[in-house]
C-alpha cells in the first residue's frame, strides 16, 4: 500500500507538470502563429501550408518534452536499465501503443498506466487545439463552405430569459442541439 501511495503521488506531480507544460506550449504556439501572421505573412497563400505545418511540428515538440519528462523520471529512479529504454517505454506508454517489451518494475507499473491516460488526454487536447486554430484561420465566416447554424434548433426561450416558454419563442433565436 505504501508503494501505491508513492506511485500515485509521483503520477500526480508528473501529470500536473505535463499539463502545465502543455498549456504553456499551446499558448506559445498560438502566440508564435499570431506573430507570424502579423509580421511574416507570406504571399500566394503559402501561409495555408506554413502555419499548419508549423503548428503540427510545434505540437510534436510539446509532446516530446512531456515524453522526455516521464523518461527522465523513469531513468533517474532506476526503473529502466538505460535512458534509451526509458524513452522507448515512455513513448509507447504516452502514445498508448501498449506492450513493447520494455516494462516498468511491478511496484511502479501504475505510473506507466497513468502516463498512458495522461498522454491520451493531452493528444486529444492537441487535436482539438489544432482543429480550432485551423478552422479559425482558414475560413472567414462569410466564405465557410457550410452555412452557420444549419442544424441548430430553435430556442424555446425568449431572448434574454433563462426560463423556457413556448409562447415567447423567437424563431431567430437558435442554440445548438445537445
Amino acid at each position: 500500500m505504501n508503494n501505491l501511495l508513492s506511485e500515485l503521488g509521483l503520477s500526480t506531480v508528473v501529470v500536473c507538470l505535463s499539463v502545465l507544460i502543455h498549456l504553456i506550449g499551446l499558448d506559445l504556439l498560438q502566440l508564435l502563429t499570431k506573430l507570424h501572421l502579423e509580421r511574416f505573412s507570406t504571399w500566394i497563400h503559402l501561409d495555408r501550408m506554413v502555419v499548419p505545418v508549423g503548428i503540427v511540428l510545434g505540437l510534436f515538440v510539446v509532446h516530446g518534452i512531456e515524453i522526455w519528462l516521464y523518461a527522465l523520471i523513469y531513468w533517474a529512479l532506476n526503473l529502466m536499465p538505460s535512458l534509451e529504454s526509458a524513452l522507448y517505454f515512455s513513448t509507447s506508454a504516452y502514445s498508448t501503443l501498449g506492450e513493447t517489451g520494455a516494462v516498468l518494475p511491478i511496484p511502479w507499473r501504475v505510473v506507466g498506466v497513468l502516463e498512458a491516460v495522461n498522454g491520451m488526454l493531452l493528444i486529444g487536447w492537441s487535436t482539438a487545439f489544432l482543429f480550432q486554430i485551423l478552422q479559425h484561420l482558414m475560413w472567414a465566416d462569410s466564405d465557410h463552405p457550410l452555412p452557420r447554424g444549419a442544424i441548430a434548433k430553435t430556442s424555446p426561450r425568449p431572448r434574454g430569459s433563462r426560463k423556457g416558454s413556448a409562447e415567447a419563442t423567437n424563431s431567430s433565436d437558435t442554440e445548438l442541439m445537445q
